[in-house]
């Protein structure tokens, strides 16, 4: 093997964290070129080390806070491949593992054109999920105080259903409570109060986001869904175009069944719920609300529910809408209840 010195790097691996990196360089065919170099974090130091390797594609894990290595790279014509951590560690299990074998593993999987990647949205969309995924930081942090607050009330048998808005609010103030015990109550109160105002300020940009996107304008023809569901969908699925059918969708969302197969026995088992979470769990909030609005989809979950019970029932209404959206988003045409129940 000729020295590191005088082969020419294709790829590279790099085992991101916040303060260090690890870099693998290896030749055309994968093979490791000399050691690997450990960076710190620092722009500047990054940026003059890939400047030496010009045409150079590399790939690095999908990780926290490492948008701006990916967007750096990129910038001076670094061929970037994000991989996906979940697939990647099935594919690369060792009982051996360090931050160079990591970077190694994730040269040779490119190299060799085994890399199992993942979608990386653009900036737009990533800000976007960002701003919604602080709403929700929002109206949990509210949901807990609020329930904090009901538990100081519960303690001397008056709080019973207390309601948290503005008017409600001023109603708790006046109740005859030990005063330390008052005083406490006054502080939530007055935190429920902050949450409450900024979540509305976050509800008047999601209804305006809502009312511009097209895309969310068509969601929302959808029974069930309103500007959350609509807002939230469209910023974390990013280019519809990426999925080839509504059923690697579903799946993407985790709402596809798991199949048990062997021989001659075939089982389908409760859903996956891999992937996107709060989309998940928004689509069976929708859910409820669409078979109230919807006939055609009141008739199916009756029927499932019939035969498997309420909750199976609502998951397979919820995976319908998340079909219904995969369509409407791929044909830029608006939610027809007719084309449902022909189908």
């Amino acid at each position: 093997m000729l020295s590191h010195t005088t082969v020419r790097p294709v790829y590279a691996g790099i085992d991101f964290h916040k303060k260090s990196m690890t870099v693998a360089l290896g030749d055309a065919q994968g093979n490791l070129i000399g050691n690997t170099h450990t960076l710190p974090t620092d722009a500047k130091l990054i940026r003059r080390f890939f400047l030496r390797y010009s045409g150079l594609k590399c790939a690095v894990e999908n990780c926290r806070a490492f948008d701006w290595l990916v967007a750096l790279l990129r910038e001076i014509g670094i061929e970037v491949h994000i991989s996906n951590p979940y697939k990647t560690r099935l594919i690369a299990e060792s009982t051996c593992k360090t931050d160079s074998i990591d970077s190694t593993v994730l040269m040779e999987l490119l190299a060799k054109d085994y890399l199992p990647t993942c979608y990386f949205p653009d900036l737009p969309t990533r800000l976007t999920k960002e701003r919604l995924r602080w709403r929700k930081q929002l109206v949990g942090s509210s949901t807990r105080f609020k329930n904090r607050c009901t538990v100081l009330l519960d303690k001397e048998n008056k709080g019973h259903g207390p309601q948290y808005s503005a008017v409600g609010r001023e109603v708790i103030e006046q109740i005859d409570l030990y005063p330390e015990r008052k005083e406490l109550v006054s502080k939530h109160l007055e935190l429920i109060e902050h949450l409450e105002y900024s979540r509305n300020q976050e509800d008047r940009w999601v209804k305006m986001k809502a009312n511009e996107v097209p895309e969310c304008i068509l969601l929302k023809t959808i029974p069930g869904f309103g500007d959350v569901t609509a807002v939230t969908l469209w910023a974390e699925v990013g280019d519809i175009s990426r999925f080839p059918r509504s059923n690697s969708f579903t799946s993407y969302l985790g709402l596809n069944p798991r199949l048990y197969s062997s021989a001659n026995t075939r089982r389908l088992g409760g859903i996956t719920k891999r992937g996107q979470n709060e989309l998940r769990a928004l689509l069976v909030q929708a859910a409820w609300t669409a078979i109230k609005q919807s006939f055609v989809l009141k008739k199916r979950y009756q029927a499932i529910a019939k035969r498997r019970g309420k909750k199976i029932a609502i998951v397979a209404i919820a995976r319908l809408l998340a079909e219904i959206s995969y369509h409407i988003l791929r044909t830029g045409q608006p939610y027809d209840e007719s084309k449902l129940a022909l189908g």
